[in-house]
C-alpha cells in the first residue's frame, strides 16, 4: 500500500530510483551511523531489546507494516523503521571487514550487495545496528526495500 515500504525491487532499480530523485542509496557507514547515533546504540531506539511496539520482526504480522506503525522504534533523531519491517539496500558491496578475507572475496564469485536493518521475518538478533548481510543485487524479495539519502557535498 501507499504507506508501506516498496519491496521486491532489485539493487539496480533502487539505485536508479535514488539517482532519478537526485539522491542515492546510503553507504553502510551512513546507514549504521543513522541507526546507532552518536551515543552508539545497540538498536536504533536505544539499548532495550526489541518488542512488537518497536519493530515489525519475527513474522508477528506476516507482512511489511505501515511505515508509521512502530513509532517507539524510531531513533531519537526521528528516523523510523531502521530495524525490522524490510531490509534496506545500501550502496556498498558486501565485503568482509578483515582485509585478508576482503581481498579473497573480491577475487571470487559475483559480488553481493550489503543490506541492513532486518525485516518482518527476521529474528531479534538481526535488528541490531551492527547486523549486516549480503544479497545478490538481482534479488527481488518481499523482505527487502530501500531508502534514499541526499548525497554528501564536500568542500
Amino acid at each position: 500500500g501507499p504507506d508501506q515500504p516498496v519491496i521486491g525491487i532489485t539493487w539496480a532499480d533502487a539505485s536508479a530510483y535514488a539517482a532519478w530523485a537526485g539522491k542515492k542509496l546510503p553507504t553502510e557507514a551512513q546507514w549504521e551511523f543513522a541507526a546507532r547515533g552518536q551515543d552508539n546504540r545497540k538498536y536504533p531506539w536505544g539499548n532495550t531489546d526489541p518488542d512488537a511496539n518497536r519493530a515489525n520482526y519475527g513474522d508477528h504480522l506476516n507482512i511489511p507494516s505501515l511505515i508509521s506503525m512502530h513509532d517507539d522504534g524510531c531513533t531519537p533523531e526521528g528516523i523510523c523503521d531502521l530495524a525490522g519491517n524490510v531490509y534496506e539496500w545500501t550502496g556498498d558491496l558486501f565485503l568482509p571487514y578483515d582485509p585478508v578475507k576482503r581481498a579473497s572475496a573480491e577475487r571470487h564469485g559475483p559480488p553481493l550487495r550489503a543490506i541492513r536493518g532486518g525485516s518482518w521475518r527476521s529474528p531479534a538478533s538481526e535488528l541490531r545496528c551492527s547486523f549486516r548481510m549480503g544479497l545478490f543485487g538481482e534479488s527481488q524479495l518481499n523482505t527487502v526495500g530501500f531508502r534514499c539519502v541526499l548525497p554528501v557535498k564536500r568542500g
